[in-house]
């Protein structure tokens, strides 16, 4: 079965391990230390590939595609909702301003969405590092007036204890 596997048995075993290794799929068997198996089960637990094997064949077949046709055009997969994935890298700091954009600006809708309309509308200016300081000043300001209520509640309480303003 793995390609490692000793070879033992008969020579009429060996021809009949041979002819089924032609009728089927062969084989491979890989070697992974903890970290790369938590990461690959980690894959498996989000739901994201039902099994190791299916994670491990989906890499293979795109760094065999990455590969083999690095220079040939290709037409890109298109979504059931007539939509094209296109990878963008970011920053962390940027995909964290994005993200931050998005549930305080744009009622928690997903990042790739928002980057989508930004680049459908050509609101590459739309400065969302801006938009994503005011929101978190307006936060902050909130969190300061609760602070200052709580405080003024705390001095009415104290005047009435002393007796000076009565309800």
């Amino acid at each position: 079965m793995f390609d490692n596997a000793p070879e033992t048995g008969s020579e009429r075993s060996r021809a009949q391990n041979a002819s089924r290794k032609e009728a089927e799929d062969a084989r491979i068997a890989l070697r992974c230390n903890r970290k790369e198996l938590q990461l690959v089960d980690s894959f498996v637990a989000s739901g994201e590939y039902p099994t190791r094997s299916e994670l491990m064949r989906a890499a293979l077949h795109a760094f065999l595609r990455s590969r083999a046709t690095p220079t040939a055009p290709t037409t890109p997969a298109v979504d059931p909702e007539g939509l094209v994935e296109v990878p963008v890298r970011l920053r962390p700091e940027e995909y964290a301003a994005l993200e931050t954009y998005s549930r305080h600006v744009a009622n928690g809708r997903p990042v790739r969405d928002i980057l989508a309309e930004m680049v459908r509308r050509g609101e590459m200016e739309m400065k969302v590092h801006e938009l994503v300081h005011r929101a978190r000043a307006t936060v902050r300001e909130a969190a300061e007036t609760r602070t200052q209520v709580g405080a003024l509640s705390e001095s009415g309480k104290d005047l009435e204890r002393k007796g000076v303003v009565g309800r």
